[in-house]
């Protein structure tokens, strides 16, 4: 653990180093946020930009197509037995639902604009004890100050400074109220006064430590007592030991030659002058509009005004006597407005901003084919760089939450809920018990696209034949279980079928009509699926045909005589096939060990036995005939 001094230091040596990018990193937050001002130094004055914001659409177009697609997470089997694959399985959802509860597709569209913007995007993962899981806290760039070893395209520094500022009346309310005492020796300081504070980390864990500056004249980092010399001093306010092992920050970066670089930067002198050129246009435009007035006297008098003199926009007259008044128009120089242009296009050139980024078409294209190849060749490997980038990034993060997990609730069995779209189920896990291997892939589907693309370029692979349906549905985002997809599928297909059939057998009169009716109430009032429903009433019919079948035996049985079948009871079978399908099984034999044929053949012998009542055509008298 390092001291306080050694961290203010540090802060001192680190604040000097990344002062030129900060300073860079400000003037894109000012040209994004729309505060920037146009200085005209001629004129004495300061106008605000009132030219395309080609920077903010940039980033957020770009970002955007970055966070659109989420990536997978993928653990490996250590064996192929059935548990092992339920573990990987049951790991890979697990970490999915951290990132859903802590929201993380809504972070990574932030990440990616701070990628984009200022060329970093660090995190910090802690634990968090109120929902027992990890989270992922997103700092600022401008707050930042990693090692110098970490490299454009590195993710993981060795150590990494944060500092922000907090008011008095915020450090009272956390509980720090002593600590502004220890640092300004005063207890009267102002609930609103700001104060420095430096947040330490590295593998041995957090270290929270307040300070402030010493200066009589600068008011500009914190508060001040007057000892005459600008010192810095400070104290620690808390220490959280880190017991994951791994380096909890990572601040993933974009790849640049040799220093920390947004993609907009290029474009910031364009813009400036872009905009005092514009802004200088305006003023001459205001000036034709209300031109200056001169008063030329005569010859041999002197012009002086009687009543003046009066701007043209109040709408008096001026009155003048030994001279005349006369405009001056001031016109805009023919060049303006192709300068104008001339600057807005190289800033779509050197920052990768095409029209379409704004809604409109390049002049020159003609096809919709066109204009994907144009926009594709901008940005698909802007985009395919900051998602490996962000890959390799949750990779490190993935694991570093894993190891929070294991040494936080090892043992704790814990049910959260994972889902995609309107689809949702619980997943119980033990930590020890599920990441026994922390080592994954976190890879996005096709590197370079956004989500539309992404599906398109599936869809365009299926239909060529060069990729199954399982595997296009394992790469889309919106489904979260491919297998369980793919069963799903062959359920509805059969459900068609099903409903085919049916409706084929009601119009022919295969199914009697109150049978049809019973299953269509069971459907519409949502108390069985068709399958479930077509079951249920063919139970029912089969429980009471062998109800009705068993009272008459039992009456037969009581008259003295064997049981014999009547014709309802011999159309009783053919009706239930028809209800159940014409390829459905019979239902079994009430009596253990007759079969169906036996059944039909008794039937048959019982029916030739029964005595016949003819009439004798020769007599005309009835006899029976055996």
């Amino acid at each position: 653990m390092k001291a306080v001094e050694q961290i203010v230091t540090l802060y001192k040596q680190r604040s000097s180093y990344y002062a030129p990018f900060h300073s860079k990193m400000r003037t894109v937050q000012a040209i994004y946020n729309g505060t920037m001002e146009v200085p005209l130094p001629d004129m004495e004055r300061s106008d605000m930009p009132s030219t395309p914001n080609l920077l903010a659409q940039g980033v957020d177009q770009m970002a955007g197509r970055i966070s659109s697609v989420i990536p997978s997470v993928t653990f490996a089997e250590k064996d192929v037995t059935r548990a092992e694959r339920r573990r990987v399985t049951t790991a890979a959802r697990v970490v999915n639902g951290w990132w859903q509860e802590d929201r993380l597709p809504m972070k990574m569209k932030r990440r990616s604009r701070s990628l984009i913007a200022y060329g970093m995007a660090p995190t910090v993962i802690r634990w968090d004890p109120k929902e027992s899981r990890p989270t992922w806290q997103l700092r600022h760039p401008l707050e930042t100050f990693p090692s110098h070893d970490i490299i454009p395209g590195n993710v993981t520094p060795s150590d990494c400074l944060f500092a922000y500022r907090r008011s008095a009346a915020w450090l009272r309310n956390a509980g720090y109220g002593d600590y502004i005492y220890a640092v300004t020796g005063k207890s009267d300081v102002p609930q609103d006064q700001s104060m420095l504070l430096l947040e330490y980390i590295d593998e041995d864990g957090t270290q929270l430590v307040l300070t402030s500056y010493s200066t009589n004249n600068n008011q500009q980092y914190g508060y001040f007592y007057d000892d005459g010399q600008p010192t810095m001093k400070g104290v620690q306010m808390e220490f959280i030991p880190n017991f994951s092992g791994h380096m909890q920050c990572t601040v993933p970066s974009r790849i640049t030659l040799d220093q920390v670089s947004g993609q907009f930067d290029n474009m910031i002198g364009m813009y400036y002058q872009q905009a005092k050129l514009m802004a200088l246009e305006v003023i001459a435009v205001e000036k034709g509009v209300f031109p200056d007035t001169y008063l030329v006297s005569r010859p041999n008098e002197i012009a002086r005004f009687i009543d003046g003199p009066h701007d043209g926009r109040t709408g008096n007259i001026n009155i003048v006597a030994g001279g005349d008044i006369r405009d001056v128009q001031a016109q805009p120089g023919y060049l303006t407005n192709p300068t104008l242009d001339r600057l807005e296009r190289a800033q779509r050139l050197t920052a990768g901003i095409p029209p379409e980024f704004g809604g409109e078409s390049g002049g020159n294209i003609r096809t919709g084919r066109r204009g994907d190849a144009v926009l594709s060749a901008v940005i698909d490997f802007p985009v395919a760089e900051a998602q490996e980038t962000f890959a390799y990034a949750l990779e490190e993060e993935n694991e570093i939450a894993i190891a929070l997990a294991k040494a936080y609730a090892g043992d704790t069995t814990k049910t959260i809920f994972v889902g995609t779209g309107n689809s949702s189920r619980a997943v119980t896990y033990t930590p020890n018990q599920v990441f026994t291997e922390s080592d994954h892939v976190v890879s996005y589907p096709a590197t370079g696209t956004d989500v539309n693309s992404l599906i398109i370029g599936l869809g365009q692979r299926v239909g060529l034949g060069i990729m199954s349906k399982q595997s296009a549905a394992r790469l889309d985002p919106f489904i979260e279980n491919a297998e369980a997809e793919h069963d799903r599928i062959i359920a509805e297909g059969l459900e068609q079928a099903l409903v085919a059939g049916l409706q084929q057998q009601a119009t022919t009169g295969q199914i009697p009509p109150a049978t049809l009716a019973k299953i269509m109430s069971l459907v519409v009032s949502d108390k069985k699926e068709l399958a479930e429903a077509l079951q249920q009433v063919t139970d029912e019919a089969v429980a009471e045909q062998q109800k009705a079948a068993e009272e008459q035996a039992q009456q037969q049985m009581a008259q003295g005589g064997p049981p014999q079948m009547n014709p309802a009871q011999m159309l009783a079978p053919a009706t239930t096939a028809a209800m159940m399908g014409p390829n459905a099984a019979a239902p079994p034999s009430p009596v253990p060990g007759v079969g169906r044929g036996m059944e039909d053949l008794s039937a048959m012998l019982g029916a030739l036995r029964r005595p016949a009542m003819t009439i004798n055509p020769m007599r005309g008298v009835q006899t029976g005939a055996v």
